[in-house]
């Protein structure tokens, strides 16, 4: 196991979620007090939160990261794997767990998740949002310096998605070492990026085809714009991308706050700064 993503700690369950006949969800749990609902990133898990679910805890806060549809232990079915659908499974699990007045936190596109809901079901059980390291608006048209993951080009988005398609271990392996700072040819025994692969490749391929493509085609600006004027929202960027995520938030988002992360998994590669800024924003009185 690795110091980045150890263990998760003993105190931590692990519970099945039955949401209907053919979709149960993995969750994580830890603590009590005001429930966080943590959404990973496209292919990752529960797991990747282990330093929030050992710290939050401490903070008088109840950690529930989850396993997205197909993802993880989380059921893999045919159908069904688009963000439009996790909103409503998102829904679901908050009914099932008898959840209110909730922190919705999501990572990277655990974020278009937290967005879904939002767009369906609204504000009304939420108490705060934090939303880390995605833009709302996936793609960013062509010629413009608008703020997206790539242009919505054959040189962007579409290179984007063959390259997840054409060799997604591949990718999956250099992105794996992306996000943690590391150079994108760093072998795949060095055992952060082999635990990163290894997590994210639990997610069958037809699963993760359908994802990204949806993910990547995905406009939730006007979504994320109105919930930050409803709910108290934090937006967390990555350092290399930073400029151009806090003029986004500036112009979309005016009522949300801002903060930096040094790279896409910061949370994980230092979770003490990140959790302090997270926390500081939940214990706030607004």
């Amino acid at each position: 196991m690795t110091a980045l993503l150890p263990p998760v700690p003993e105190s931590v369950s692990e519970e099945l979620v039955e949401l209907g006949e053919d979709v149960i969800l993995r969750v994580l749990r830890g603590g009590s007090g005001t429930p966080i609902v943590m959404l990973p990133g496209w292919t990752c898990t529960a797991d990747f939160f282990v330093h929030q679910l050992a710290d939050f805890p401490d903070r008088g806060f109840e950690v529930i990261a989850v396993d997205p549809r197909g993802h993880g232990g989380s059921s893999k079915p045919l159908t069904g794997n688009t963000f439009a659908q996790r909103g409503l499974d998102l829904d679901a699990l908050l009914n099932a767990l008898d959840l209110d007045r909730v922190v919705l936190f999501g990572w990277s596109f655990g974020v278009l998740d937290v967005l879904s809901y939002l767009q369906q079901f609204g504000t009304g059980r939420v108490s705060k949002l934090v939303l880390v390291d995605e833009t709302p608006k996936v793609p960013a048209m062509p010629g413009t310096e608008e703020w997206g993951e790539a242009e919505l080009s054959h040189d962007g988005i579409v290179a984007f998605l063959r390259a997840m398609i054409d060799d997604r271990v591949g990718f999956w392996t250099a992105y794996a070492a992306y996000m943690i700072g590391r150079d994108e040819g760093a072998p795949l025994d060095d055992p952060d990026i082999a635990r990163i692969v290894e997590l994210g490749l639990q997610t069958p391929e037809h699963i993760a085809v359908a994802t990204g493509a949806d993910g990547l085609t995905s406009d939730y600006a006007e979504v994320a714009s109105d919930a930050s004027e409803q709910v108290p929202t934090l937006f967390i960027a990555r350092d290399d991308w930073a400029e151009a995520a806090a003029h986004w938030v500036t112009v979309n988002m005016p009522d949300a706050e801002f903060a930096t992360m040094p790279v896409h998994l910061g949370f994980a590669t230092d979770p003490v700064s990140f959790d302090r800024t997270v926390a500081e924003f939940l214990e706030r009185d607004e």
